[in-house]
């Protein structure tokens, strides 16, 4: 039950944080108002995304819902047949199921995704603005691989 826990507090716990995040700037900061958080690295700037990663495929808006459902169906499923005895496990999985259903809301209620954290190094190198779910998306990805090879080289191998 503990284990289950952690996968139901991280998800609800995501949505929550990116929803009540983006509510927060885009109801307090101006359309074309940038706060610097740390001069030279990082600004909060809003912004829309009506595509997909980097605003590829922009105004596919219905694609990307049913895509973004069937998303969340096959973390679902792969949440149930996984053993849920592996904590970092069940927070991955957690953590990538909370940003799909964070951006699939935007995309159902704003038809685009709301991003405002704009990462910077000086005025140079520049990353694409992104929100609280994508960097949801990204660490749970890194969790799984992170343990993927963690566990691959902890099991011994098997003679041939």
């Amino acid at each position: 039950m503990k284990n289950t826990a952690t996968f139901a507090i991280t998800s609800v716990g995501g949505v929550i944080a990116d929803i009540i995040s983006k509510w927060v700037v885009f109801s307090q900061v101006n359309e074309f108002e940038k706060v610097v958080l740390i001069p030279g690295l990082l600004t909060i700037l809003r912004s829309e995304n009506k595509g997909v990663v980097f605003g590829l495929f922009p105004g596919k808006t219905m694609v990307f819902i049913i895509f973004s459902a069937i998303a969340i169906a096959v973390i679902l499923f792969l949440y149930i047949r996984s053993d849920k005895t592996i904590f970092l496990s069940n927070l991955a999985l957690g953590l990538v199921l909370a940003g799909a259903v964070g951006n699939l809301w935007d995309r159902i209620w704003f038809n685009s995704v709301r991003d405002f954290i704009d990462l910077h190094i000086g005025e140079k190198y520049h990353w694409p603005t992104f929100n609280i779910a994508d960097s949801l998306i990204c660490i749970g990805i890194f969790v799984m691989v992170f343990t993927s090879a963690s566990e691959s080289k902890s099991k011994p191998k098997e003679p041939a």
